[in-house]
C-alpha cells in the first residue's frame, strides 16, 4: 500500500469550535496549503504581509505532502490584507475576529479524505485502531526527531546537534547526503551557507558558523514549535513502544503495520487504557496497574526531571495520558478502482473523522 503518493491523495481539515466576532485584535482564517509545512506556510504568509511570523498562531502541525486546511490567528491582521493575498499552493479564507489567539491543540478533531494506492485487495472497514503515532511525528523522510529529543533530554547537546544535522538517511536526496557528509567532515569548522537555504537547518548551521560550540543557541534558531517537537517525538516513540509491548503481551493481534522504526502490532479489540507520555512531573502511582511493570521498564533509564528545562522553559514537558485505542467516526469507503499510478494495483478512497492527535495514516494502515 502507498499513501500520499501525490498530495491530492491526502486531504485533512481541522474541526474547531471557535467563537468569532466582527472585530478584535486577532484575525482568524483558514489556511489551505499544499507542499508546505505549517511553519513554512505561515512564514510565507507573514513575509507577504510584512509581518513577524510570531504574530501568527495555529492549533497544530499539518502534513506537508498533502492538501490541508487549518485555522490560523494573526495579531493585528485585517480582513482586507488577507483577501489580497495571492500565493502559489496557499489559500486563505477569512472567518472573523477574536480577542484571543488560537491556542495549541485547541481543535477538537480532524476530517480526512485519503486515497490508498497500490492495493492488492479492498480496505476493511473498522471502528477502532491502536492509537500509535506515525512516522510524520518523527521526521518523515528523515526520522531523526526522537533521537534528537532523547539526546536533548539527556543533556547531550552536541550529540543532539550532530543527530539533527549529520548522518543522512537513505530516504533523503543525493544533495542532502552530500551536504550532511560535508558538515560531518567540517565539524567544528562549519561555514555560512553549508546547508541549503530552503531547509530549516540552514539557520542553525549559519549560527554555528560564528558560534561553533553554542549548541543550545543554535537550536534556538529554530521556531519554538519545531524545537519542542524533538521532545514530543521522543515521548511519542516511548508511547509507541509501550503500547506495542502491551498489545503483544495481552491482546489478540489482527495484523502488524509498518512505520519508520519497524512494525507495530494491531489489536483486534478496543483497549480501554491510557498510557503516559512521561514528563517532568511523572508519577508511577498515576499509572494503571495493568501497565505499571511495562511503563517502569520503558522509562527505567530516564530521569524524568530532565524533561524540565529551567533555561528554556517552553521546552519543558509535563506528563499527559493518551488513549491506547482511537475510534473512527463517519467512515465512508469508496469502491476499489484501477490505480493509474501503479500498474496492476487498486486504489480506494476513504473518508472519516478522528479526534485530535490521532493519525489518519495509522487508521488506513489498520484497514489494509
Amino acid at each position: 500500500m502507498k499513501l500520499k503518493q501525490i498530495p491530492e491523495d491526502f486531504f485533512v481539515r481541522e474541526i474547531m469550535d471557535i467563537k468569532l466576532q466582527g472585530k478584535g485584535e486577532y484575525a482568524v482564517f483558514v489556511m489551505q496549503k499544499k507542499r508546505y509545512t505549517t511553519i513554512n506556510a505561515v512564514q510565507r504568509i507573514a513575509k507577504e504581509l510584512e509581518k513577524n511570523p510570531k504574530a501568527f498562531n495555529t492549533s497544530g502541525m499539518k502534513d506537508k505532502d498533502a492538501i490541508t486546511e487549518q485555522y490560523v490567528s494573526g495579531f493585528g491582521i485585517k480582513k482586507e490584507e488577507l483577501q489580497k493575498l495571492k500565493l502559489k499552493d496557499i489559500k486563505v479564507f477569512f472567518k472573523g475576529y477574536s480577542d484571543e489567539p488560537i491556542k495549541l491543540a485547541s481543535h477538537a478533531a480532524n476530517y480526512f479524505e485519503i486515497t490508498a494506492r497500490a492495493l492488492d485487495k479492498e480496505l476493511k472497514p473498522i471502528e477502532h485502531f491502536c492509537n500509535y503515532y506515525d512516522e510524520q511525528r518523527f521526521g518523515g523522510i528523515r526520522p531523526n526527531m526522537a533521537k534528537v529529543g532523547e539526546l536533548i533530554v539527556k543533556i547531550k547537546w552536541e550529540d543532539a546537534m550532530k543527530a539533527y544535522l549529520l548522518y543522512p538517511f537513505s530516504t533523503e536526496t543525493e544533495e542532502h547526503h552530500l551536504f550532511r557528509k560535508q558538515m560531518e567532515k567540517s565539524w567544528g569548522r562549519l561555514k555560512l551557507g553549508m546547508a541549503p537555504s530552503y531547509l530549516a537547518e540552514s539557520a542553525v548551521v549559519d549560527y554555528l558558523a560564528g558560534n561553533q560550540s553554542d549548541f543550545t543557541g543554535a537550536f534556538r534558531q529554530l521556531p519554538k514549535q519545531v524545537f519542542t517537537l524533538f521532545i514530543h517525538a521522543y515521548q511519542s516513540k516511548l508511547f509507541n513502544e509501550m503500547l506495542a509491548e502491551y498489545v503483544r503481551e495481552h491482546c489478540k493481534i489482527s495484523k502488524e503495520i509498518e512505520y519508520c522504526f519497524g512494525k507495530l502490532p494491531m489489536a483486534d479489540e478496543t483497549i480501554e487504557l491510557k498510557i503516559p507520555l512521561a514528563g517532568y512531573d511523572f508519577n508511577i502511582d498515576d499509572v494503571d496497574e495493568r501497565i505499571k511493570p511495562l511503563v517502569k521498564a520503558a522509562i527505567n533509564e530516564i530521569d524524568v526531571k530532565q524533561f524540565s528545562f529551567d533555561e528554556i522553559p517552553f521546552l519543558s514537558s509535563r506528563t499527559v495520558f493518551r488513549d491506547a485505542s482511537a475510534g473512527i467516526a463517519g467512515l465512508k469507503t469508496g469502491e476499489p478502482e484501477k490505480d493509474e499510478l501503479n500498474n496492476g494495483k487498486l486504489k480506494q478512497k476513504v473518508c472519516f473523522t478522528l479526534a485530535k492527535g490521532s493519525f489518519g495514516t495509522i487508521a488506513v494502515k489498520a484497514m489494509a
